[in-house]
């Protein structure tokens, strides 16, 4: 008995590991790693159990930081090279630089999808990555879904 609940519980944590692992290999984990703990950031990272049963996204993480050119040269490099397998949903560009952008990957090994939304727009670029079981059609129904959430961080509740 106790094998058997050794293996489960190993199998678990390894399941657990490559759900998180899943953004690891996209060009944009750079940039929530290489920003992310900046001074005048906001980093929010939210997992299933948080996001509960209100959406089908299991993954949520975003970064809002001051706009800078290098900064968001290097986000735009980032979202272009992780296009290769992907597709652009939507992109709004102004004066030959991309204003707004949904884009999304759908790897051929998984279920999942993921999306990159981009903004650059009134001094704060915003970049969120979202990993669901729903298709592009679906991603707005999703992020409506996001605006009625509320979370707890220090006995505050926050809304989304």
């Amino acid at each position: 008995m106790n094998t058997v609940r050794k293996i489960f519980l190993a199998a678990a944590c390894l399941l657990a590991c490559l759900s998180v692992s899943a953004q690891n290999d996209l060009n944009i984990n750079r940039i929530f790693q290489d920003f992310g703990k900046q001074k005048g950031t906001v980093l929010i990272e939210l997992a299933k159990d948080v996001l509960g049963n209100h959406t089908q996204i299991n993954r949520y993480k975003s970064l809002i930081i001051p706009s800078d050119t290098g900064i968001v040269r290097t986000t735009a490099l980032a979202i272009e090279q992780d296009l290769k397998n992907g597709k652009i949903l939507m992109e709004n560009r102004k004066d030959g630089k991309t204003v707004t952008g949904y884009y999304c990957i759908k790897r051929q090994d998984s279920k999942y999808y993921e999306y990159i939304l981009f903004t650059d727009k009134s001094q704060k670029m915003t970049l969120i990555y979202l990993r669901g079981n729903f298709p592009p059609d679906k991603l707005e129904d999703e992020l409506n879904k996001l605006k009625d959430l509320f979370i707890e961080v220090n006995n505050k509740r926050i809304k989304l």
